[in-house]
This record gives structure tokens, C-alpha cells and sequence, in this order.
């Protein structure tokens, strides 16, 4: 005979977080970002991805490829180094704004529940557009707000346009700070 499973129970079981490193790559045709600008932010990337490694979370590396002719060969843009995907992570490519635009995203978190934490650079981009989607799937994402720029090409001033797009971010999950996402404890030695 068969035990009987509390659905609720298997439900509420903690699922591994997922780190999902967005755009750390150069652009093929020049970089308009000045790299050695961010290195806190891109030191702060390091701090989560090495966290991650040593927790044995998933990595997904999420990068934007332009659209192309079928006649053109076609490019990907380099890593910023240090970035370089393992041979365990995966590696999404975008064409639209959200990583749920990527049907290999979208399967990956449905069998995870969602649960993920995001961080990287195009934060008013990919980030913002990546959040609502998950908040109208019910999915559990965290973002971690020091490990994210945004590129502003308005009149605010960067830290208050990051400032903003991090408040908006938050009415959709969680936005936390590198070094309070780097508390999660590793596999295995997680409370059930």
C-alpha cells in the first residue's frame, strides 16, 4: 500500500534559490556602458555568483542578442570577464526585455516554483520587465538591489533613477541587499 502525501506539505517544501546574472556581456557592436564604473556593482555580481557556487544554487546567465537577418551570421557578445557561464550554469538568450521571453526561462521556473534572485546590469530594463512577469506568474524572486545598475538616459541622476526602478521592483517581490542574500545557507543544510 501506498503512503498518502499532504499536498499542502509537498507544497510548502523549500525549493534552492536560483541566481540569474542579466546582461553581463559586452555589446557586439561597441559597449555605450563604462565597465570600470561599476565595479562595485559588477564586485557585488562576483560576491553573489561566488555565494552561489559555494552553495551550489543554480546559475543562469541571461543575455540580450540583437535580432538578425537570416542572411547574417550570427554573433554572440563576449562575457565581461569574470563572468564566464561554467559548464553547469545555463545560458538564456533574449530578444525582449523579460527573461520570460525565453520559453527555456519560463520551463525552468515553473519546475523551480520561481524561486530566484536576480541581479546584473539593465536593471529598468530586463530586471523591471523580468519582475512583473514572475509577480503575474506567482513566482517567488528576489532582487538584489547593489548587485544591479541601470543605465539612465534621462535627466535624473543615476542613484535616484536606480533608487526608483528598485521601488518599483519591490511592489512586484523582494529587493534585498549582496550581502543579506548571501546569508542563505547552502544545499542540504537548509530548515525544512
Amino acid at each position: 500500500m501506498t503512503p498518502v502525501i499532504d499536498f499542502l506539505e509537498f507544497k510548502s517544501q523549500t525549493v534552492t534559490p536560483m541566481l540569474v546574472l542579466v546582461g553581463l556581456h559586452r555589446q557586439v557592436e561597441g559597449n555605450p556602458m563604462d565597465l570600470p564604473a561599476y565595479a562595485q556593482i559588477l564586485a557585488n555580481c562576483r560576491d553573489a555568483l561566488e555565494h552561489a557556487r559555494v552553495c551550489r544554487f543554480p546559475v543562469a546567465h541571461v543575455r540580450n542578442i540583437a535580432a538578425r537577418k537570416i542572411s547574417e551570421m550570427h554573433r554572440y557578445p563576449p562575457w565581461v570577464p569574470g563572468f564566464e557561464p561554467a559548464r553547469s550554469d545555463m545560458v538564456f538568450d533574449l530578444l525582449q526585455p523579460s527573461c520570460y521571453s525565453n520559453s527555456e526561462f519560463v520551463r525552468t521556473m515553473d519546475h523551480s516554483r520561481g524561486n530566484f534572485a536576480i541581479a546584473g546590469l539593465y536593471a529598468e530594463i530586463t530586471c523591471l520587465a523580468t519582475a512583473i512577469d514572475a509577480h503575474h506568474r506567482s513566482h517567488d524572486f528576489t532582487y538584489i538591489s547593489d548587485a544591479s545598475v541601470c543605465f539612465n538616459g534621462g535627466t535624473l541622476p543615476n542613484a535616484m533613477f536606480h533608487e526608483a526602478v528598485s521601488q518599483v521592483i519591490s511592489h512586484y517581490g523582494t529587493v534585498t541587499k549582496s550581502a543579506k542574500w548571501s546569508l542563505l545557507p547552502p544545499v542540504g543544510k537548509r530548515m525544512q
